[in-house]
């Protein structure tokens, strides 16, 4: 991900950002946490959707105590999306039900139809770093207007290197997005 230099509102260093697409990555807890753990698996592998809301409680608090890194006046909030055949075997995009109550309390506009998986990538919790960015690479598209001006916050369940959302974020700023956060429950 970055050099994971302390900094101020989870935004990345002077040169990591020169070297990114991503400008930071808010956290709101840590995996080692075993009740996030367990919540985050039960969302997405037990397919409890209702925990998926109360995780969004959980962003939006972390959010209120947060400096308003990423969050304009126009800010868009984009779950980072499945491939259309993970989402059709899991029944929901848990990303979305993460964003949607973080939407809804701060009131932004959320889209969850421009952003696309483009091609099927395997499963990244079962790869190294390296893998993961190769897994990603070429992943996703945006099919929606231009971004020009947008500050944009990617939403997901967790982040361990950071590959997926710099994924993303590059296929935002592409599309002319101003600056790109994610916005995550948890570091993996």
């Amino acid at each position: 991900m970055a050099c994971k230099q302390k900094t101020k509102g989870g935004e990345f260093c002077r040169e990591c950002r020169s070297k990114h697409s991503l400008d930071g990555v808010l956290i709101a807890s840590d995996y080692t946490n075993e009740l996030v753990a367990k919540a985050i698996k039960t969302l997405k592998y037990r397919l409890v959707s209702d925990i998926g809301r109360e995780l969004g409680q959980l962003l939006i608090l972390f959010l209120e105590r947060q400096p308003k890194q990423g969050q304009t006046g126009d800010t868009l909030l984009i779950p980072v999306p499945l491939h259309p055949r993970r989402r059709r075997w899991r029944g929901f995009n848990q990303a979305e039900i993460l964003a949607r109550p973080v939407a809804e309390h701060f009131n932004f506009p959320i889209d969850v139809s421009n952003l696309g998986r483009i091609r099927s990538t395997r499963d990244q919790a079962s790869l190294g770093e390296a893998d993961r960015k190769i897994n990603v690479a070429h992943s996703f598209g945006w099919q929606g207007e231009r971004l020009v001006g947008r500050d944009i916050i990617l939403v997901d369940d967790v982040v361990t290197t950071g590959a997926t959302l710099e994924a993303c974020a590059r296929v935002l700023k592409q599309a002319g997005a101003r600056e790109v956060w994610g916005l995550v429950v948890a570091k993996g």
